[in-house]
């Protein structure tokens, strides 16, 4: 990848630099590679437990899917600030501790009889409050745990790679889990592989550094500082458009797939679990894929390449149908999972190269804040579209909503930035 690179200091004590932070990174590494596999647990258990043991209409399930992201539109902007001054280690940790004893206790309830829709909801919402604050830390800490452009992009792509495993083998996984011992005792497993986060979280020794309480300015003057800065970044403003047009449609396919393919489509759970699974093979190879584009092509045409195969799978789902629904669905998303591995890798190091250290964590906050504050938005869409016109056009508008996502990338100066370094801040 053209990128600017440092030159590796031949010093003991530089080298032991490295060391430690090479050792940081693969138990940050290590832990969420384990942690995203339970995810796919509570991605599949959520919605089916609402739909198998609770009876939850369309427009629930709808709700069910926007709940657990809520909390970026609630928190999404002042999380940014809040990770600052808390620190990113402690952040995630927190968020591990709240996010495994909300999972926790659906298993616990449903083992008295006492699950109920409500209780789903809460966790739901409970859940996307933790996810706020560790996706804020987790993605603005790698650059703290390399040394080097062409180190961070490798960073990038083991951390995407580990995410597209898990887009693998967690499906196939869950829905395993899931038939053995149902959805909701599934879930389970999800809570153990918080706690396996944490005890590696625990044992990374790198501490940042975090502002005096006598240096924090107030709390939206910060935010309205980080906003500024993205709004105005000729390549982050574009990728953010995009994410957020994306994420609209996905999240109204995602929070429909499972139901869409149960009662549309009857496949059986072990089947979609499978299915999901072959496809997401896409994920990985698209990750393998990212350098070898952006070195190809420049790192801003590799977003508009890879954000073609990503449209067009989730166009293939929406119109799987009879004999055909296993392969298409499989097709569809092995397509658009090598596209969104490719885009994701690529997307993020732009990103965070892009973005001076001390406005880290509150420009990821603000970009995650409108690219998954549509996400609620997309699965009450999806529900209320599901209930009124039927799954199909629920699935199908959102193949078309995705679509536009390559309208901001287009028009950017993103189609002819190849190489990126110093000058893109």
């Amino acid at each position: 990848m053209s990128v600017e690179t440092s030159a590796p200091s031949a010093t003991g004590p530089g080298q032991a630099g490295r060391r430690g932070r090479a050792r940081d990174f693969n138990l940050l590494w290590g832990g969420q590679s384990i942690s995203l596999l339970g995810d796919q647990v509570c991605i599949l258990a959520l919605p089916l437990a609402a739909a198998r043991e609770l009876h939850a209409s369309n427009l629930q399930i709808g709700f069910l899917g926007a709940a657990t992201k809520a909390s970026y539109l609630v928190l999404g902007l002042p999380a940014g600030v809040w990770v600052a001054w808390i620190g990113m280690r402690r952040s995630m940790l927190g968020a591990d501790v709240l996010r495994g004893l909300a999972v926790l206790s659906l298993p616990v309830a449903g083992l008295f009889g006492a699950l109920t829709l409500p209780h789903l909801l809460l966790v739901a919402f409970v859940v996307g409050v933790g996810s706020v604050f560790f996706q804020v830390a987790y993605q603005s800490y790698p650059p703290l745990l390399t040394s080097g452009p062409d180190h961070l992009h490798a960073a990038n792509t083991r951390l995407s790679f580990s995410e597209s495993t898990a887009l693998l083998a967690g499906p196939g996984l869950a829905g395993m889990v899931i038939a053995a011992c149902g959805a909701v005792r599934a879930l389970f497993a999800d809570a153990g592989s918080y706690v396996l986060s944490i005890v590696t979280l625990l044992a990374i020794r790198h501490r940042e550094s975090t502002p005096e309480k006598t240096a924090r300015r107030p709390l939206w003057q910060e935010v309205g500082e980080g906003l500024q800065f993205v709004a105005r970044h000729p390549l982050l403003r574009p990728i953010m458009v995009c994410g957020a047009l994306y994420n609209l449609g996905v999240a109204m396919y995602d929070s429909m797939i499972a139901v869409f393919a149960v009662r549309h489509l009857h496949i059986a759970t072990f089947a979609l679990g499978l299915t999901l699974a072959a496809g997401g093979a896409g994920f990985p190879l698209g990750s393998l894929m990212a350098r070898r584009l952006a070195s190809r092509f420049g790192i801003g045409p590799s977003l508009i390449i890879a954000g073609l195969p990503s449209v067009a799978g989730l166009a293939i789902g929406a119109a799987a149908y009879g004999g055909l629904s296993v392969p298409m669905l499989t097709a569809g998303t092995f397509i658009n999972g090598i596209g969104q591995g490719s885009f994701a890798v690529n997307a993020i190091t732009v990103r965070q190269l892009a973005t001076p250290e001390p406005m880290a964590t509150r420009a990821t906050a603000i970009h995650r804040f409108v690219t998954w504050g549509v996400l609620p938005v997309g699965s009450i869409i999806a529900g209320t579209i599901g209930d009124a016109f039927g799954l199909r056009a629920a699935m199908v508008t959102a193949a078309v909503t995705a679509t536009t996502c390559m309208a901001p990338l287009g028009f950017s100066r993103l189609r002819t930035e190849r190489v990126l370094g110093e000058a893109a801040r």
